[in-house]
Parts: structure tokens; sequence; C-alpha cells
């Protein structure tokens, strides 16, 4: 069962990095934030959707509705892993905000 649901997700992806108008969203996005919005790294920088590809359809291609985060140190798998239950959920700017203020006060206490 986890082989045909990893399948269907490579599939999708590979779709993604076929279509044009997602290509764009991701280079601007990249180049907007230059570094993964986390831990300000360069390695493996992806553009992330803060609302779901698949529940939120309108706003795939929306430059607002996405961050850098990077592959290289984890930070893209660890914000799914974290979040992997709120996908239908919208969330805000201020949300993501919020977020990111969570993650800086918890780097400070190290």
């Amino acid at each position: 069962m986890l082989q045909q649901y990893r399948k269907r997700e490579t599939l999708s992806m590979s779709s993604r990095s076929s279509d044009r108008k997602y290509r764009i969203f991701r280079a601007i996005v990249v180049r907007r934030d230059k570094v993964c919005v986390i831990c300000g790294s360069r390695y493996r920088r992806s553009a992330h959707h803060i609302n779901s590809w698949k529940y939120f359809p309108l706003e795939r291609y929306d430059t607002e509705n996405g961050v850098t985060l990077c592959g290289g140190r984890g930070c893209h798998n660890a914000f799914h892993t974290m979040f992997k239950n709120s996908y239908r959920e919208k969330a805000t700017k201020k949300d993501w905000l919020n977020f990111l203020d969570l993650v800086n006060y918890i780097k400070g206490l190290k």
C-alpha cells in the first residue's frame, strides 16, 4: 500500500515539473526568497505551497502562496511531517508568519 502511495506521489511531482506554469511559480518563489525561510540554506531549495496544491487548486500558481524550503537539511520534509493533518485547512499569511516566529523562538532556545 505504501509503495502504491509513493508511486502516485512521484507521478504527481513529475507532472508538476513538466508543467510550465509550475516551473515559473517555482523560479519566482525561489528567486524571491533566495534561501530556505526556516534554516537559511541554499542547498536543494524547493517552492513549498502554504495552502495545499491538492486542496486549493486556485492558489497553485499564486506566488504569495509559496515559500522556499530546503531539502538538504530536511526543512521541507519536516514541515510536511509536522503539519500533515492540516492540508485541507486554509492557512493565512499570518498563520505562516506565526509558524516562522515559533521556529525562530525554538532556534533561540538552542
